[in-house]
């Protein structure tokens, strides 16, 4: 399903709500809610948000927050994806410690990837052989790419793995990103995108067309099954 929306904040503002209704939900079979969030402007929107709007209204101590995906740095690095979390979200709100599942950039990427494994495999219920997320919040980045997969490595979403690890083509740098096969378990996917930059790469993707296959955001869309699109208007301009 694709949902558009004015602005940003609108856009932001219903993905928040979606949140609160998914929390509530497993709330009420006293369950907690096991959600894997991904960096980028975008969600530190969606953070701001949830702080400002949502602090009394969301319940918190059920929540328990994943990362999709981690730049290899230490956490008060300005790349680390747990950094701007924290900074924008968590810090913010009356969620426990122990609810905190962080990436742990700073260690050797190798390790960190079947440490973190280890863990979903332990916290999180199992579908198919993987863990499974009730929500996966995804970013699309203009060159095609998600959580750490980029057009340059597309065999990379085949891995076997729960947790893998990407390289970005340009500044080499390592991540450790859950797997494909981890996300399409997920009871619901989300991409969350706005900005008129994103617009040409969105149109590709939707509407399948010219070079579609050649980006890991298409690929994640088509094979996840449950996947929706919440944008505003600059992002689906070319829908």
């Amino acid at each position: 399903m694709t949902n558009i929306y004015e602005t940003a904040e609108q856009t932001a503002q219903a993905m928040a709500e979606l949140i609160l209704q998914s929390v509530k939900k497993k709330v009420k079979k006293s369950l907690p809610f096991n959600i894997a969030i991904s960096g980028g402007s975008t969600p530190k929107l969606l953070f701001n948000i949830l702080v400002k709007e949502y602090l009394d209204t969301i319940p918190w101590h059920f929540v328990r927050v994943f990362w999709v995906d981690e730049r290899c740095v230490a956490p008060t690095h300005p790349d680390s994806n747990f950094g701007m979390t924290y900074a924008n979200l968590l810090k913010h709100v009356p969620i426990l410690e122990t609810n905190i599942f962080r990436i742990q950039g700073e260690a050797n990427p190798k390790n960190e990837a079947i440490r973190y494994q280890k863990l979903l495999e332990t916290e999180l219920p199992m579908l198919n052989g993987f863990p499974q997320f009730d929500l996966v919040l995804l970013g699309i980045g203009e060159d095609g790419h998600t959580a750490s997969f980029f057009p340059n490595n597309m065999s990379l979403l085949h891995s076997e793995s729960a947790v893998t690890i990407g390289i970005q083509p340009v500044s080499g740098q390592k991540r450790i990103t859950l797997t494909s096969k981890t996300i399409q378990q997920a009871i619901q996917v989300v991409f969350l995108v706005t900005g008129e930059s994103k617009a040409d790469i969105l149109r590709q993707i939707i509407k399948q067309e010219s070079t579609y296959k050649l980006y890991p955001a298409s690929y994640m869309f088509s094979t996840s099954g449950v996947a929706d699109f919440y944008l505003d208007q600059a992002a689906a301009l070319k829908l």
